[in-house]
C-alpha cells in the first residue's frame, strides 16, 4: 500500500484525520472529570469533619405563670432538696465554680398565657385541670396576670452534636447567632451524657435556690442543714483532682468529722499547701484520697462548697421538660413571689428575664444574653431583666421595642417588676438604647443543651 500524500497545500493526510482537537480533548476530559470527583469528595469530607466551635441562637421562651404544657414533665424536689451553699470551705468570691455560665435550651415553646388577675387566694392543695408551671400546695396562692418569661438559648456544637464547617459558616453569617470556641462552655473530654447530667443538675439546683430565695424575700423561714456532701469544688483547688460532686467527706487525716463545721475547723487548722488525707464515701463505697489545702484570702481552705438540705414549710413544684442549666432561677423565684402575694405584680405587662439565683437572692451571670433578649422580643416581651454585669453585651444592640433593665438581687428584680407594673418603668436604669429593628421570629438550632 502506498502512503497517502497530500492532494494540495495545507491538506492533512487521510490516515491523520482522527488526530485533531477531538483526540486531544480526551485526556483533558478525563482530568476535568477527576477534578470534579475530587472536589465532591473534599466537599463531602468538609461536611463530616467537626469544628471546635458552638453556635448560640435564640431559644424558646416560657411564661413561668402560665399553665404547664401537656405531656411528661420533670418536677424538682418539693419538701426538701439540695443546693450549693453560699458559704463553705471556699467562699463564693474566691473562684469557686459557678453554674451561671452555661447556656440552656428548651424543647418546643408553648403558647403563653396567664390566668386573670384577682385579689382572692385560691384553695391550696386542690388540683385543677391546668397545672401551672409553678404549683404551690399548702399555702394560699393568688391569680396572676401579665407574663414573666424565662428565656433560653439553643446551642449547637456541644459534645455529641459537633458542627461541620458549612454549618459554622452559616452560623457566622447570621447576625442573631454568636459563635464561640467550644471550650468556653464544655471541658475538652466531656461527653454528651456528662453534659446532659450537669445541665440537669444545674436546673434542679436552680429550682431549689429559687424556692429558698423567694420564701426569704417574703419573710418565710426555711430551715436549712449544711451537709458533708460535696456540691462543687473550686477548679483552682488541688482537691478538684480527687473530689467529685456527690462525695460525702467523712474524715480528715483519720479523724471523723460529724458535720460541715467540724470539716471546716479541721481544714482551717492546717497550713496552706499542707497535705491532707480525706476519708469519703462515693456512692456506697468508702475510700481515702490525698490532696492539699490552699490559701483563699489568707485562710486555709479545701475548695469545697457543701450541699444544703432544706425543709420547706409547704410544697412548691416547678414542672419543666427538656430544659437544662441554671439561668431560669431568677424568673422561677419571681414567679413564686407573684403567686404567693395578692394583687398584680406585673400590672399585665409582658416581662422576660434571665439570671441564676442563689439561696441568698443574689442574681448571677449567664451565657447568651443577646440571644435571649432577641428571643424574648420576638415573643412579644417589652421588658427584660438581665444580670447587671452583662449589660455591655446588649448595650446599644437590643431589638427595638424592648428595654433591658439591670438587676443584681431578687429584691431588686421584684422592685423592677412592680415598678413596671405600676407604670413607672421609665424611671428604671437600663442597659442601653435599642439600635436595630426586632426580628419577627427567632431562628432555632436543633438540639442543644
Amino acid at each position: 500500500m502506498q502512503p497517502a500524500t497530500p492532494s494540495g497545500p495545507g491538506e492533512v493526510p487521510a490516515d491523520r484525520l482522527d488526530d485533531g482537537p477531538a483526540a486531544a480533548a480526551g485526556p483533558r476530559n478525563v482530568l476535568l472529570a477527576a477534578s470534579a470527583v475530587l472536589t465532591v469528595l473534599l466537599a463531602s469530607l468538609l461536611t463530616l469533619v467537626p469544628v471546635p466551635y458552638v453556635a448560640l441562637s435564640p431559644g424558646p421562651v416560657r411564661d413561668v405563670t402560665a399553665p404547664a404544657p401537656a405531656g411528661p414533665t420533670t418536677t424538682g424536689p418539693s419538701s426538701s432538696g439540695t443546693a450549693p451553699s453560699s458559704s463553705g470551705t471556699a467562699p463564693s468570691s474566691s473562684g469557686s465554680p459557678s453554674s451561671s455560665g452555661s447556656p440552656s435550651s428548651s424543647g418546643s415553646p408553648s403558647s403563653s398565657g396567664s390566668p386573670s388577675s384577682s385579689g382572692s387566694p385560691s384553695s391550696s392543695g386542690s388540683p385543677s385541670a391546668e397545672r401551672g408551671l409553678i404549683t404551690i400546695t399548702g399555702a394560699p396562692t393568688y391569680p396572676t396576670d401579665g407574663e414573666l418569661d424565662f428565656t433560653t438559648v439553643s446551642l449547637r456544637g456541644g459534645p455529641g452534636l459537633e458542627m461541620s464547617l458549612p454549618e459554622l459558616l452559616t452560623a457566622w453569617r447570621d447576625p442573631d447567632v454568636s459563635v464561640v470556641p467550644r471550650a468556653v462552655y464544655f471541658p475538652p473530654e466531656q461527653t454528651q451524657q456528662q453534659a446532659d447530667a450537669q445541665s440537669s443538675a444545674e436546673m434542679t439546683g436552680s429550682q431549689e435556690s429559687a424556692k429558698v430565695a423567694a420564701l426569704a424575700e417574703l419573710g418565710i423561714p426555711v430551715p436549712a442543714t449544711t451537709t458533708l456532701r460535696v456540691a462543687a469544688v473550686d477548679p483552682a483547688a488541688p482537691a478538684a483532682a480527687v473530689l467529685r460532686p456527690g462525695d460525702v467527706v467523712t474524715a480528715v487525716d483519720g479523724r471523723a468529722v460529724a458535720d460541715f463545721e467540724a470539716l471546716r475547723a479541721a481544714v482551717s487548722a492546717l497550713e496552706p499547701g499542707a497535705a491532707v488525707e480525706l476519708g469519703l464515701r462515693r456512692g456506697d463505697a468508702p475510700r481515702t484520697v490525698t490532696t492539699r489545702t490552699y490559701a483563699v484570702d489568707g485562710a486555709t481552705r479545701l475548695g469545697v462548697a457543701p450541699e444544703v438540705d432544706y425543709t420547706f414549710p409547704f410544697q412548691i413544684d416547678i414542672a419543666i421538660d427538656d430544659v437544662g442549666g441554671p439561668s431560669a432561677g431568677t424568673m422561677f423565684a419571681l414567679g413564686i413571689v407573684d403567686e404567693l402575694t395578692p394583687g398584680s405584680m406585673t400590672g399585665g405587662q409582658h416581662i422576660a428575664g434571665t439570671g441564676t439565683i442563689d439561696a441568698n437572692g443574689a442574681v448571677g451571670v449567664i451565657g447568651g444574653l443577646r440571644q435571649k433578649v432577641i428571643g424574648a422580643r420576638a415573643e412579644g416581651a417589652r421588658w427584660f431583666l438581665a444580670p447587671a454585669p452583662e449589660c455591655p453585651q446588649v448595650a446599644g444592640a437590643t431589638p427595638a421595642g424592648i428595654t433591658v433593665v439591670p438587676i443584681t438581687t431578687l429584691d431588686g428584680a421584684r422592685a423592677a417588676v412592680e415598678a413596671i407594673g405600676a407604670g413607672r418603668g421609665a424611671s428604671l436604669p437600663t442597659c442601653g438604647t435599642p439600635s436595630r429593628p426586632a426580628r419577627l421570629s427567632p431562628p432555632g438550632w436543633p438540639g442543644g443543651r
